[in-house]
């Protein structure tokens, strides 16, 4: 047999957050461990593209839809050519890609990565798309294949899904309630990655500082800090991203009192105001977010400490942006992720009025 008899290559596109991009390691490891080989060089096509995809603002949709188009005539010239969608927007999509993408052969969601090469080999024979979205998480991900993109650094997810109920969000629709990982199976990958040379790792959930809500634990985050720095050629642990309101006095200690957990915050806000956080059923108010940063500045004075940021949001009026502007200047932040607000199909702040003009959430963005 030819060698493109027996390898097919692949590429594998990634949008949205550090979750999404773990798991793009995993489809690559998915995929090596069936037999694919990655796509290289500058002329040519992959015989499958992957795109592992966001759906929590609106130029997410927009960005896709866009690159399948373009994608279109290549796999129309190419009949071999094999394309798959996964990822939040998938799973809020489904079938509505292979309606408005026909050409697409896969679609898969965010609790069946581990099916991607099923599917695709299914497409092929049925030379039909495959379709394939589960409710729920059948297997933790991190049992699956992964190739890891640094040799030194890697994710270590200890929880997938999330609890809460932001009025802006849609990822608890997509990614389901959280599950947590055993504390022994997330120290034995550590430890496993470390044998293998990694020397810094980011411990990897939704709102990290509610593990051990699964295994009715509430201390369960700050023993798995401290435990993380009792493993040997461990050199560096970072966490992201935690929640104001699961924010507790002993995560702070635990970080100030394990020397290789960095000593790094990312803290999302938000918004500044207090009517509108209520707005957005964010269960923190502007006194408690500046105190939680207060305590862990006493207790860690060199903390780099960064933020989320939404403008926007329904509602908001020039008062409240001047109250986020007003503890963005008592946080003394090291940097700032800022969104301007964007709708979302299904999500409760997308029926809120007033919507705020694209004029003025420009401005203040």
């Amino acid at each position: 047999m030819t060698q493109t008899q027996t390898q097919r290559s692949y590429q594998v596109r990634t949008y949205g957050c550090q979750m999404n991009v773990h798991d793009s390691e995993r489809l690559t490891g998915l995929l090596e461990h069936a037999g694919y080989v990655p796509f290289v060089g500058s002329t040519g096509h992959p015989d499958v593209v992957v795109f592992n995809t966001c759906a929590v603002r609106e130029n997410a949709d927009n960005k896709l839809y866009g690159n399948l188009g373009h994608l279109a005539p290549v796999k129309a010239a190419n009949p071999g050519m094999q394309i798959a969608v996964g990822g939040c927007l998938a799973q809020k999509d489904r079938g509505e890609i292979t309606r408005k993408a026909p050409w697409v052969d896969v679609v898969f969601g965010t609790h069946n990565i581990g099916s991607l090469p099923v599917l695709l080999e299914r497409a092929r024979v049925a030379e039909q798309a495959q379709v394939e979205i589960l409710e729920s998480l059948e297997v933790f991900p991190s049992t699956l294949p992964t190739k890891r993109e640094s040799a030194y650094a890697a994710w270590v997810s200890i929880s997938v899904g999330c609890n809460n109920t932001c009025t802006f969000c849609i990822v608890p629709s997509l990614r389901g309630k959280e599950q947590d990982r055993r504390p022994g199976d997330v120290l034995a990958e550590i430890r496993a990655l470390v044998d293998q040379g990694v020397c810094e790792v980011t411990l990897l959930g939704q709102n990290v500082n509610s593990y051990g809500v699964g295994f009715g634990d509430r201390f369960a985050f700050g023993k798995l800090l401290r435990a993380c720095g009792e493993i040997d050629g461990l050199e560096r642990v970072r966490f992201t991203s935690p929640h104001p309101k699961d924010f507790t006095d002993d995560v702070i200690a635990a970080m100030a009192q394990t020397p290789n957990v960095m000593p790094q915050l990312h803290m999302p806000l938000q918004s500044g105001s207090d009517r509108v956080l209520k707005a957005m059923r964010r269960s923190y108010r502007q006194q408690r977010y500046l105190g939680i940063l207060d305590r862990v500045r006493a207790a860690i004075p060199e903390a780099a400490i960064t933020t989320d940021i939404i403008v926007g949001f329904p509602g908001e009026t020039e008062e409240d942006f001047a109250q986020t502007l007003h503890v963005v200047e008592q946080a003394r932040f090291s940097g700032a992720f800022t969104f301007q607000y964007s709708p979302r199909p299904g999500t409760p702040a997308a029926a809120l009025e007033p919507q705020v003009t694209r004029e003025v959430v420009q401005d203040r963005y």
